[in-house]
């Protein structure tokens, strides 16, 4: 059964919106007053204005999620061991990660056996939740502090390995580099460990 419509009936002051305008006008001259006042005042920081971007910049968080970056150990070599999981976990999956072996007498640049011989990341499609960088194992992959992304062109929205290394070295010689990440522990995990002990040993001793 349709509902019945029901019409509403304006009074002359709605419909004319006289008075609409003058409430937007009245409140457009009370931040220019104040607005006015605050810059006759001596001293800096009087002015309510916005940043003059790009001259004036703000101070970033230290936990803000820009620009991806690829870490290096204290020895310089790649952390990643292209195992995959940032590339899984990404709801947005534009994260394309094709693994490669170390070849003998290339140990000394990469911290593990294997290694990212591509690593790309669709700037267009991320969404910049963090979830590569809470699931990597080997705490390689970190949303930096870069957030001037725009380009002319999608495939220079593409970042690849390189840049992602470049990032970070970036990152490094500034000082912009995040705080290294705390692993929060698994609620009741200490217990399970100790059931699974304990499960062992029972199972032991019953066999014998």
């Amino acid at each position: 059964m349709a509902k019945p419509v029901v019409q509403r009936k304006y009074t002359l002051g709605e419909r004319i919106y006289l008075v609409e305008i003058l409430k937007g006008l009245g409140l457009t001259w009370k931040h220019f007053i104040f607005n006015f006042r605050a810059s006759l005042k001596p001293g800096p920081h009087t002015v309510p204005t916005c940043w003059q971007y790009p001259w004036d910049r703000r101070e970033i968080a230290p936990v803000f999620r820009g620009e991806h970056m690829l870490s290096l150990d204290e020895k310089g070599r790649e952390k990643c061991i292209a195992c995959g999981m940032c590339a899984r976990v990404c709801p947005a999956q534009c994260i394309t990660v094709k693994k490669g072996k170390v070849k003998e007498g290339e140990e000394e640049k990469y911290a593990g056996k294997f290694y990212p011989a591509s690593f790309e990341i669709d700037l267009l499609r991320c969404i910049f939740c963090g979830f590569c960088e809470e699931t990597c194992p080997k705490s390689a992959i970190v949303l930096g502090q870069g957030y001037e992304l725009a380009q002319y062109e999608g495939k220079e929205c593409i970042i690849t390995k390189e840049r992602l290394i470049n990032n970070f070295k970036a990152a490094l010689d500034s000082g912009n580099l995040k705080p290294p990440r705390k692993k929060v522990p698994v609620a009741g995990a200490k217990e399970k460990k100790s059931l699974k002990s304990g499960d062992k040993k029972g199972s032991k001793a019953q066999e014998a």
